[in-house]
């Protein structure tokens, strides 16, 4: 599902937010307001925890989506992780923990959009340090568009192609400290028993 449409550009931010809510079925506040809020993963619906960073960061990430059109599916969504890391993700330590594996996972699952995307937003400026004022939300999306992304596509540098290294392989080692941890304690487990 596309998060915006043609003729979103002429629209304010505002009236783009209440269309992008709409098509999600979403509240017009994105459930910012929420203690929790559902999210489609893969086929699977789930509620995840609506933590007080992630209701500060939401507005911002849904604008980011309605300005980029990148759509709240899974691969959207590694587009947009990718996206934030490179042009500005919310300074959240729980926002990174959260965030930082869908650019794993979109290197390994989707790795030309995602590192696209990744390319764009060393390129551009998100929005997290501006927040949504109301001078933001009454001006229209090609205006607020201007202030995110460079007035020409990107032409990827070295100095992308190792930053996207450097992210994805800090993504890959967070997805994997779990499993090395069971790893350990089981093998500690194992030991003790065969004492």
């Amino acid at each position: 599902m596309s998060s915006t449409a043609p003729h979103d550009n002429a629209l304010t931010v505002r009236e783009a937010l209440a269309n992008h809510y709409g098509r999600m079925s979403e509240p017009l506040d994105g459930s910012s307001a929420s203690a929790s809020r559902w999210a489609p993963l893969a086929r699977w619906p789930a509620t995840l925890p609506n933590f007080a960073w992630r209701r500060r960061a939401l507005p911002v990430h849904d604008l980011h989506h309605v300005l980029l059109g990148y759509p709240c599916t899974p691969s959207g969504e590694f587009e947009m992780a990718a996206w934030e890391f490179a042009a500005g993700r919310f300074r959240h330590v729980g926002a990174t923990a959260f965030c930082l594996p869908l650019v794993g996972i979109g290197a390994l699952a989707h790795p030309r959009r995602t590192f696209d995307a990744f390319a764009r937003g060393r390129a551009g400026r998100s929005l997290y340090s501006r927040g949504l004022t109301p001078e933001m939300l009454d001006s229209t999306v090609e205006e607020v568009r201007r202030i995110v992304l460079p007035a020409s596509p990107p032409v990827a540098t070295w100095r992308d192609r190792a930053a996207y290294a450097a992210w994805v392989a800090a993504a890959l080692a967070w997805i994997a400290l779990p499993i090395f941890v069971l790893a350990v304690v089981f093998a500690i487990g194992a030991a003790a028993t065969l004492r």
